[in-house]
């Protein structure tokens, strides 16, 4: 399934409801285990984009994970920068052994791709294409990858300006992410936004004219 047009990124999505997408890179690992009982207690349903060599260590991770209703996305193999990827098959196996790895964990097949470090050449495109993947990147930068970075910056950046529509762009290892979860999502709740996987998200989409989603 495909959500948007080849070529073309999804930041965020226009929409008449009080949705947000929290998203979360570069798993699975033991923290998402942490995060999960937080989320099924405050009925939250977000998405990880997990790297394949992850899911390949830990397959039973990235399951508990699918099993808990939470969406899985492709956020390729080794985590490389693919605008400085000159080879069409390295690109495409980057995606493809991640998809691989995301199916044979979880049953489940990826619909969703997100480049890391939001970097795309023109032969990542044509794979998604092939694929008929969507690429997914986000509207609202937490900075919680960031050496040295402050709880009260991360916590700002996620929740200040957040609005319906918006992909929040975490890391399920960044730094404060565990201890600043159930203040991010009191602070969303407070705001009325309910968290929702992306696919949800894009399928709350607004139809009326010049509503792109982009």
């Amino acid at each position: 399934m495909s959500y948007g047009l080849a070529g073309e990124e999804v930041k965020r999505v226009e929409t008449d409801q009080p949705l947000v997408a929290l998203t979360f890179d570069d798993g699975p690992s033991k923290v998402e285990e942490q995060l999960l009982a937080l989320f099924e207690k405050e009925g939250v349903k977000v998405t990880f984009f997990f790297n394949g060599n992850n899911v390949v260590k830990k397959p039973e991770w990235a399951l508990r994970v699918s099993e808990a209703g939470h969406e899985i996305g492709n956020h390729s193999f080794t985590h490389p920068n693919f605008g400085t990827i000159k080879d069409i098959e390295k690109t495409r196996s980057e995606v493809l052994d991640t998809q691989k790895a995301i199916k044979e964990a979880t049953g489940k097949d990826a619909v969703l791709f997100r480049a890391p470090f939001l970097a795309h050449s023109d032969m990542l495109w044509s794979v998604l294409d092939e694929l008929k993947m969507q690429s997914i990147s986000a509207s609202v930068i937490s900075g919680d990858w960031q050496n040295g970075v402050k709880k009260e910056t991360v916590l700002e950046n996620a929740t200040a300006n957040t609005k319906a529509g918006d992909v929040i762009l975490m890391h399920s290892w960044g730094y404060h992410t565990v201890a600043l979860m159930p203040e991010i999502i009191a602070r969303l709740k407070a705001k009325g936004l309910k968290c929702v996987t992306v696919s949800q998200l894009l399928a709350a989409r607004s139809r009326g004219p010049g509503k792109s989603g982009n």
